[in-house]
């Protein structure tokens, strides 16, 4: 898989190597192992937005020391043989304090800025939600936090199908809102 630039970027390794979840649209999920590092980071963010998805380092770092990676999924988004997107989807011992225990949640997802509005967030979203009903039959639910400060984020997630609780997190950058969508039964 190749960065999103034009430039033969680098390519996500073995753990990435193969689609696990059907094509949408021509986009799929691949696997993320921490030798794909280098080509999460060329997945660049406007400055306002990295401060709120974290730096790909930042969120490396996490994983790797994760007391519960077993629990802890990343993934990206892949169109053609680029790279487009990344995130993180985490359950069990791996959840957030705010996050009912039959919930999975949703964290540091970014679609390359170069990429927005072209619809790769939706379909990410929508490739998570496969996988859960797939991998995870009895969660009815994939949830998230975004910060009260980030509109342009929680627009954009309420444009897909999530909807907003009403719950306030007050998280380490801020008050964070506490998002929902329904993951419908069926075989993904």
């Amino acid at each position: 898989m190749r960065s999103p630039s034009k430039s033969r970027g680098p390519a996500l390794g073995e753990a990435g190597a193969s689609s696990i979840v059907p094509r949408l649209d021509g986009i799929s999920l691949q696997r993320v192992a921490p030798c794909d590092r280098p080509a999460i980071k060329t997945l660049l963010l406007d400055a306002e937005q990295e401060q709120f998805a974290g730096s790909v380092d930042a969120v490396f770092d996490e994983l790797q020391n994760s007391q519960h990676p077993q629990f802890e999924h990343p993934f990206a988004i892949a169109a053609a043989d680029n790279t487009v997107g990344f995130f993180i989807l985490r359950e069990k011992q791996a959840l957030p304090p705010w996050a009912p225990r039959d919930a999975v949640t949703l964290h540091s997802f970014r679609i390359c800025r170069t990429l927005q509005g072209m619809g790769y967030g939706r379909a990410g979203v929508g490739l998570a939600i496969s996988w859960l009903r797939r991998e995870r039959p009895d969660i009815r639910q994939l949830m998230l936090a975004v910060n009260t400060r980030n509109a342009a984020a929680k627009s954009a997630y309420l444009k897909v199908d999530f909807s907003d609780t009403g719950e306030v997190f007050h998280g380490p950058i801020g008050d964070q809102n506490i998002l929902t969508a329904r993951v419908p039964r069926g075989c993904g």
